[in-house]
């Protein structure tokens, strides 16, 4: 696999390119990923399984249907699915679901993960961990699409994972379809009106939210990182692959080397 810093002006053969899996739920900012694929000319290769079960009907963000969704059982036939695409990592690309039972839940279910699919696996609260880490980070804001409660075991996890978390907001969707449709002006009016002193950075989560063109314009009013959920998603499937990209047009975390 290519090593080197890649760009958008890089050129790695086929292959050589980066082989990332994601399993993605139900919810509407699949396009993300490939427009992020797109932006560095498919030098990394980006695939999507689906194929979970989504728990809950139309309450999905609430505590006992996450368990649900999380479960190995549950994801046990999208990542065997998998496999034929020989991916060098893979991220479980969801936040509520991989961080609900805590960091113990979260680090057993990537394991458990990584079991079947034989390759590294991670999940997008473990890849918040991560990139908060990689920057140094203390303490931040969270703007959450979710309802009180999971917001509030979102605080625990973090906290386990040594981070201090000041002002934050619960938008009480749902499900992810319904995060999906807040919208950036949303995202962008509710994010301003915290209070983000003290803060390091601000975390949105939720993977169902396109939230790219929300991190660039909060980043420019807020001076401050914004961690959107599918950024550090992607970010963490190319740190477990060992791959290393470099951009200044999707957040400070991309600015990393």
């Amino acid at each position: 696999m290519y090593t080197d810093v890649i760009t958008p002006n890089t050129t790695v053969p086929m292959a050589q390119r980066p082989r990332l899996g994601f399993l993605y739920p139900r919810g509407g900012s699949a396009f993300e990923y490939y427009h992020f694929a797109e932006y560095f000319n498919h030098n990394l290769l980006c695939y999507l399984i689906g194929g979970m079960h989504a728990y809950g009907g139309d309450k999905t963000h609430y505590p006992d249907p996450l368990y649900a969704i999380g479960s190995i059982e549950n994801l046990s036939y999208p990542t065997r699915s998998m496999k034929p695409l020989r991916v060098h990592a893979a991220v479980w690309a969801t936040t509520s679901a991989s961080f609900i039972g805590g960091m113990q839940w979260s680090k057993d279910q990537a394991a458990g993960l990584a079991e079947i699919l034989g390759a590294p696996v991670s999940s997008t609260a473990l890849a918040y961990a991560a990139a908060i880490r990689a920057l140094g980070i203390r303490r931040v804001a969270v703007l959450a699409s979710y309802p009180a409660e999971v917001t509030e075991a979102f605080r625990g996890f973090l906290g386990e994972a040594g981070i201090a978390v000041g002002d934050a907001i619960h938008l009480d969707t749902d499900r992810g379809e319904d995060a999906f449709d807040l919208g950036p002006d949303l995202l962008i009016e509710k994010a301003l009106s915290m209070d983000c002193s003290g803060a390091e950075a601000l975390l949105i989560p939720d993977t169902a939210m396109a939230a790219f063109e929300v991190m660039r314009r909060l980043e420019a009013e807020l001076d401050l990182p914004v961690l959107t959920a599918n950024q550090v998603t992607i970010w963490e499937a190319i740190r477990l692959a060992g791959a290393r990209v470099r951009t200044a047009d999707y957040g400070r975390l991309f600015a990393l080397t």
